[in-house]
């Protein structure tokens, strides 16, 4: 018995485990709810992306008529911006991440500044929580016709 006790034959194994439970593991789970969260960060630039010109499209028709002055309706810009971001992130359930919320701003007459907000729920108990914001300025592209 005490000859088992001296010999040094399973002290790799020790080694292993140990480095397996303390660098391996960890690295695996980080790498893994990373990458998702990178997937999860190109999606929402997508999509604030086509919110905010589908909101900056948003012609006041009525105004543009009478003075041809072009202007973003905020009423139409936020329903449209609704509407094209909730299309493109069809796939939150799937992916595991919750939306928090589509905000919108007009810093001029022609221009929507958007911030998306997404929370990624992790895989792995050990990352931490991750929330990804986005923010996008468009500008009108309407064209007047003479």
């Amino acid at each position: 018995m005490g000859q088992l006790l001296m010999s040094r034959r399973g002290d790799a194994y020790a080694w292993f485990a140990t480095l397996l439970v303390f660098v391996f593991i960890p690295l695996s789970s980080l790498s893994i709810d990373v990458t998702r969260m990178m997937y999860v960060r190109g999606h929402l630039q997508t999509a604030n992306d086509a919110a905010c010109q589908s909101a900056a499209d948003a012609l006041d028709v009525p105004l543009f008529i009478q003075t041809n002055q072009k202007r973003i309706e905020p009423g139409l810009a936020r329903r449209q911006a609704a509407r094209e971001f909730s299309a493109t992130l069809r796939d939150a359930g799937k992916i595991r991440y919750t939306i928090e919320g589509l905000a919108i701003d007009f810093p001029a007459p022609t221009f929507a500044h958007c911030i998306a907000t997404v929370h990624v729920e992790h895989i792995i108990p050990l990352t931490p929580n991750m929330r990804v914001v986005i923010e996008t300025t468009s500008e009108m592209r309407a064209l007047t016709i003479r």
